[in-house]
């Protein structure tokens, strides 16, 4: 303990590598919670994405702190959370590339064929798109119409992320098809 009767963030740290008590992590973590939510603020541009990153991070910590040592609690901590917002920037960045990489693909093949004009395109398409079944339809119009990302078309409709990514790839292997033969 401390000369003032406070206990120290390394005895905290002790107490719950012993114990295992969350009562021990939460006094540890509490002070930090508004400088946590400020880093991932300033990184993740939205209030809801930092205040769902400071819990992960205490989740993340209550796992770490079991295990690693660690000295100067304070820097540590900072680190931790601002490599998770990092983390969480780049997974999103990686999807969106994938998504627009999909998109940009299948947009040049389907809906921009040399020899008819766009007129006639956008005619054949309307009539291949309703050849879809229902799940591929919604999906395809939701994602080239409406400019919606597949997180919000899953929430949407209430499927999960890979069924949208699967209706919109055979809903577009499909179209294709249904474009080249006519």
């Amino acid at each position: 303990m401390s000369a003032d009767g406070d206990i120290t963030e390394a005895e905290l740290i002790q107490k719950y590598q012993q114990s295992g008590d969350q009562q021990w992590l939460g006094k540890l973590f509490t002070p930090y919670m508004q400088l946590l939510y400020g880093v991932c603020l300033k990184y993740l541009k939205n209030s809801t994405k930092a205040e769902d990153a400071v819990m992960d991070v205490y989740e993340h910590v209550s796992q770490k702190l079991k295990t690693h040592k660690v000295e100067d609690f304070r820097p540590w901590l900072y680190v931790v959370t601002k490599n998770h917002c990092f983390d969480k920037l780049r997974k999103a960045s990686k999807k969106l590339e994938k998504e627009k990489k999909a998109q940009d693909m299948y947009s040049e093949t389907i809906f921009h064929p040399d020899n008819v004009s766009k007129e006639d395109q956008l005619v054949k398409m309307e009539a291949c798109i309703e050849k879809l079944n229902k799940e591929q339809k919604s999906c395809i119009e939701a994602f080239y119409y409406k400019a919606l990302s597949y997180d919000l078309i899953a929430e949407k409709y209430g499927l999960s992320w890979n069924s949208v990514r699967s209706y919109i790839q055979n809903g577009r292997r499909k179209l294709k098809h249904c474009m080249d033969s006519k």
